[in-house]
């Protein structure tokens, strides 16, 4: 039985496909109102689209988490909504396959890795969390309650040959997960860590190579649903600092 969200307010980015699309259309199954973030455009319009079909009603919020321009302009939109998020799930990045698009069946060494392509892992997975959290969480620390979760990666991942340099922003985003729990704990603010536990069937799965993840096995985008619904229940009121994996997410 899934706890009732009803007036749960929740901005999540990277909404528009994969983790995030799931984990919003679960969350709205439970009553919660969400935000959904993405950079604008149709994929973001079509997702809004699919989950108001469903007989939902989200709020789509375009937003580029790597911009603080885009990010001023929706906290601006979102405050025309809501007095305040009372949650926010950073899930928005971009995976290995558009640095390595043959990854993980071939891998390119760290030095081969391009500037541009490096700097924009590193700005969507790592300092876009940070972008993000120092948009919103002050609204949370004025209220004196809310809850952040970083969706991350497995620890192997981080520092696995080929990785770089999704790993190392992967790890960067855990990093300083723990220093915001250390921070907001004595304000009110929880925030976790949430990933998969497997490579995952999402839309950052490079083009044309679905099939072969598929082969290898992949989780489905659904994976962390029941423990981000734990994570936005009353269940998990204090609960903060904490690595949860969606694979092996017991209620």
């Amino acid at each position: 039985m899934h706890p009732n969200l009803n007036g749960m307010k929740i901005l999540i980015t990277g909404a528009s496909s994969g983790l995030g699309f799931e984990m919003s259309r679960a969350l709205l199954g439970c009553g919660a109102d969400i935000a959904m973030a993405a950079r604008p455009g149709e994929k973001l319009t079509l997702a809004v689209e699919t989950l108001e079909a469903e007989g939902f009603a989200p709020f789509m919020l375009p937003m580029d988490v790597t911009d603080e321009t885009s990010i001023d302009a929706a906290k601006e939109r979102l405050l025309s909504r809501w007095a305040a998020p009372d949650m926010l799930i950073n899930n928005a990045g971009i995976s290995i396959g558009s640095v390595e698009p043959d990854f993980p069946f071939d891998t390119a060494r760290f030095y081969d890795v391009s500037p541009a392509a490096f700097r924009a892992v590193v700005e969507t997975n790592f300092t876009g969390y940070f972008l993000v959290s120092r948009a919103f969480v002050p609204l949370m620390v004025e209220r004196g309650r809310g809850r952040v979760v970083n969706v991350s990666t497995s620890l192997t991942t981080m520092s696995m040959v080929g990785q770089t340099p999704y790993g190392p922003s992967r790890a960067g985003a855990e990093a300083l997960t723990m220093l915001m729990s250390a921070e907001l704990a004595p304000l009110g603010i929880t925030v976790n860590v949430l990933l998969p536990g497997g490579a995952a069937d999402t839309g950052l799965i490079p083009p044309g190579k679905r099939e072969q993840y598929l082969a290898r096995g992949v989780l489905p985008a659904t994976i962390m649903n029941e423990a981000v619904i734990y994570l936005a229940s009353p269940e998990a009121e204090g609960v903060t600092g904490q690595r949860f994996i969606g694979k092996e997410f017991k209620r």
